[in-house]
């Protein structure tokens, strides 16, 4: 436990920035995956499924979008046993490379190849969760305040499933399709895959220890 880096010395300026990168990472990659509503009519639009019948293209896109929200609610077991034995660093960095994974699938994936696209969002689904959960840790930054701190954090995720919400106005306004728009949404995996080899610790942060009680009085 003594190896488990205090915050006594780290500076307010490092502790806003680390606090501010820890909520970037939430509000860009981490809920995306409940976006699939603003995300069908771009894929729609992309022509995905259009050889099948109408009521199969349905149940294909229905059947995508399951396996991503699934699989951001299921992995959080590995997901938890990944954070307590390899530490945030590592967990963050297998978020990112599946989101960079998922990004290309989704770009790259025939307009009618299903399991491509399963996986795709499957993977992006994944990801969302490894990216959050260690930065949950920077909370502890700011001792008393730690809960204002989560608060914002989990705002962030809430705000994440918006991301898609970007994708479909930036489809409306600039007619980029969906390849154009994965393979920019990598770049986002990029930017955490960098920052979390650089800046994010090995172990968890703590608070620091409580000061210690004031000495009895002399009788």
């Amino acid at each position: 436990m003594d190896s488990v880096p205090h915050v006594q010395s780290m500076s307010a300026q490092k502790r806003y920035m680390l606090f501010g990168l820890a909520c970037s990472h939430v509000l860009l990659a981490s809920g995306e995956a409940y976006g699939w509503t603003a995300l069908r009519p771009v894929l729609l639009d992309d022509g995905i499924f259009d050889a099948a019948t109408p009521g199969d293209r349905a149940a294909k896109m229905n059947s995508v979008a399951t396996m991503g929200i699934a699989a951001n609610a299921l992995c959080k077991f590995p997901l938890g046993l990944l954070l307590d034995k390899c530490g945030p660093r590592v967990t963050s960095v297998v978020g990112a490379i599946l989101m960079a994974v998922g990004s290309v699938l989704m770009a790259i994936a025939d307009k009618n190849d299903q399991h491509t696209l399963m996986f795709g969002y499957f993977c992006l689904g994944c990801s969302g969760p490894f990216l959050q959960m260690p930065c949950f840790q920077f909370s502890e930054l700011f001792g008393a305040r730690k809960a204002s701190a989560m608060a914002y954090l989990i705002t962030c995720f809430e705000l994440s499933t918006g991301v898609f919400w970007v994708f479909g106005e930036l489809h409306e306004s600039y007619a980029l399709d969906r390849r154009t728009l994965f393979f920019g949404y990598m770049g986002v995996a990029v930017y955490c895959l960098i920052t979390s080899v650089c800046l994010w610790p090995d172990l968890p942060y703590r608070a620091p220890p409580p000061p210690p009680p004031p000495p009895p009085p002399a009788p």
